[in-house]
């Protein structure tokens, strides 16, 4: 692993074990253009309307440039409305400490994460590179979608964007690897990955979208939720009273206006209704069940990059039952999402003995079976929707305050 990489990974390990969300790679976007990147992105639950979102800037280089990096960040942390910014460096000057401190920028030395995590983060852990590397023994994952892109997608949106808008985009992304999980059946594995990481983004932006709401009473909570989801805004219903204003134009100012924004008006009802938003709605709307948004969604992301295949789908009851409800949104197959099973890799044909048999493909540890890649599989059919209600139980403890 790269030098810059490895001290990120140690980072994200270190905020991780203080109970956040931590997130590598974060690529921020405004309508849908690349502005920068964030090595390391945290978000934490202290309570029912406190969370804390956090940046955190690494660099490990012989000439860090600590003082441009404690500018940068501050800046950063401003233009995204961030409660905390960190600087990982390897200067540990103090002239260097006093800056940051002057700017309300915390100052982590590498020297100190390595004291605190320790040499063994990554035992049962995949880095990021790992991931990626997995996902790549599918030589058409590219031309399949881009998986890749579709895991980046997703993280940018939770940073980029306002909690609802985050959390379809983070579906979408869910979407797409649960129906890959039912149709590749030789890469299951890093569908399953790309899945599970993708509904823990979504339980993060529907635990911030719950923020504003921990105080309200079910019916208003519900009603937020399902206008939320169904129309893709921030919560303040501004898609909506656009489409009541255009229709408003239309029946006013045009002939036959009234027939034609009637017919307008139940065309749009019936497409929104197909968004299903009802599912999330319902579920989420009560304090019992949102209260394991949180914790499932580190669970989620903690599980998508599990060195342990065998225990890939061993997830608790709860995260359980937030996966069944996201499939059931999406109308996803529910046992592509939390079978235990695994097809191996076809099996390499004996060659004649004047011939050289080629090694089998290198696999991402020992005890994992290399899988063959496959640049087209044919689509299975529409999948299909259970209903199942899954009670859940409260655990989980809450992040600790740096």
């Amino acid at each position: 692993m790269a030098k810059g990489a490895g001290l990120e990974e140690l980072a994200r390990a270190y905020f991780a074990r203080q109970g956040f969300v931590a997130i590598r790679s974060v690529s921020i976007q405004f309508e849908e253009e690349d502005i920068t990147d964030i090595d390391v992105w945290l978000y934490g639950r202290h309570g029912g309307a406190v969370r804390t979102r956090a940046l955190v800037d690494v660099k490990d280089k012989k000439s860090p440039k600590a003082f441009e990096r404690v500018m940068w960040v501050r800046g950063m942390q401003l233009a995204l409305g961030c409660d905390r910014a960190f600087v990982t460096t390897t200067d540990n000057s103090q002239k260097v400490a006093r800056f940051a401190h002057q700017q309300k920028v915390s100052l982590l030395t590498a020297a100190y994460l390595r004291q605190r995590v320790g040499d063994d983060f990554l035992n049962d852990r995949l880095s990021l590179e790992e991931l990626h590397g997995s996902i790549q023994l599918f030589a058409g994952q590219k031309q399949d979608g881009d998986w890749i892109r579709q895991i980046s997608a997703a993280k940018s949106a939770v940073v980029s964007l306002a909690p609802f808008p985050a959390f379809n985009k983070a579906m979408s992304s869910f979407r797409f690897f649960s129906d890959r999980a039912a149709t590749r059946p030789q890469h299951r594995e890093q569908a399953l990955r790309g899945a599970y990481l993708s509904a823990g983004l979504a339980c993060v932006a529907l635990d911030a979208a719950l923020e504003k709401l921990a105080f309200e009473q079910y019916q208003a909570r519900h009603h937020m939720l399902y206008t939320g989801v169904t129309y893709g805004d921030a919560g303040d219903n501004r898609v909506k009273n656009s489409i009541d204003t255009v229709l408003s134009v239309i029946s006013k100012g045009v002939n036959n206006g009234r027939v034609i924004a009637r017919q307008a008006a139940d065309a749009l009802d019936q497409m929104f209704t197909s968004v299903r938003a009802e599912i999330i709605a319902e579920f989420f709307a009560k304090e019992q069940n949102s209260f394991h948004l949180f914790p499932v969604a580190r669970e989620l992301e903690a599980r998508a990059h599990s060195r342990n295949r065998a225990g890939l789908t061993a997830l608790s009851v709860e995260a359980k039952a937030v996966l069944g409800v996201f499939a059931d949104f999406i109308g996803a197959k529910r046992k592509a999402l939390l079978s235990s099973e695994f097809e191996a890799a076809p099996s390499v044909e004996t060659a004649p003995k004047t011939a050289t048999t080629a090694p089998p493909p290198p696999t991402l540890r020992a005890e994992t079976a290399a899988e063959e890649p496959s640049d087209a599989v044919q689509e299975e059919g529409e999948t299909s929707v259970r209903d199942a209600e899954i009670k859940s139980s409260k655990s989980d403890e809450n992040p600790k305050l740096l």
